[in-house]
């Protein structure tokens, strides 16, 4: 297992608070660091209207971000209370939150973040988990916003397709937990087809120590991401791995896919690889 350096992406929002509370029982754990990232810029407002605003305006919306920015830190401080000094950090980057963050995020392990807070008042700093997911080249760890991070464990559910992403995402859980980590992989195919579709990827798991458990659905009508939730929670598994991504943005933002269903519902943190 090499997993010891996981950026948390805080905004001092619910999710973000809860995110960072999962991570914090992996550092507990894995013996990791954890990094809170605040990525921002300048507030929306001022992009747009900055050079109608009369200054004393900006100087107000500046003071009250600079204010807000205080206050996620004396979050973040909290929730990590009692944590060693040498394993806890907490940066600040100024420009585009998901653009900032992503480019931190390429000397990390794991990125772990909650979903974004539609309700804040400062949308400058959130950032998104389907554009970090797709475009840091790391893989995200996302967290359900009403998750209760008592409820982390690190039996994995690996939904398998046999495709390249699924390939990856199943390489990052193997790197990211330890081989005693309990791992079963569901496949969702007809009955005559498991054996063949999930040959390799069985033999590739008992080769690395990991005794782990088959599972074979058929969708019969179900949706797959229904299916997915489903046997995750029969199985006891305390998050889902699978690949993120595989159409295009544009045919999953115009028709929904499985991953953004995913996010949406799943009462598990999910790991994402793309």
């Amino acid at each position: 297992m090499t997993l010891k350096n996981i950026l948390v992406a805080f905004t001092g929002s619910d999710p973000s608070i809860t995110a960072l509370q999962v991570a914090k029982l992996m550092s507990e754990k894995y013996g990791c660091h954890i990094t809170g990232v605040l990525a921002h810029g300048l507030p929306n407002v001022v992009y747009s209207y900055g050079s109608h605003l009369p200054q004393n305006t900006v100087d107000q919306i500046n003071e009250a971000d600079t204010v807000h920015r205080s206050e996620v830190r004396a979050k973040f401080d909290a929730v990590v209370k009692g944590m060693p000094a040498d394993k806890v950090h907490f940066i600040e980057i100024y420009g585009d939150a998901d653009d900032k963050l992503m480019q931190v995020a390429h000397s990390f392990d794991l990125i772990v973040m909650g979903p974004s807070d539609v309700n804040s008042g400062f949308q400058h700093m959130e950032v998104h988990p389907d554009t970090v997911a797709r475009n840091s080249g790391r893989p995200v760890l996302v967290v359900p916003a009403d998750y209760n991070p008592a409820n982390f464990n690190d039996h994995a559910l690996i939904a398998w397709d046999g495709r390249r992403a699924a390939g990856r995402a199943l390489a990052d859980a193997m790197t990211i937990f330890p081989n005693n980590a309990k791992m079963t992989v569901l496949t969702i195919c007809r009955a005559d087809d498991a054996a063949e579709k999930t040959a390799s990827v069985m033999e590739h798991l008992s080769r690395h120590g990991i005794d782990a458990n088959l599972i074979q659905r058929e969708r019969k009508g179900k949706k797959v991401a229904k299916i997915i939730q489903d046997t995750a929670a029969e199985s006891g598994a305390g998050l889902v791995v699978m690949g993120a991504y595989q159409h295009s943005k544009l045919a999953e933002d115009l028709f929904g896919g499985v991953t953004n269903k995913i996010l949406a519902t799943s009462k598990v943190p999910v790991l994402l690889s793309h």
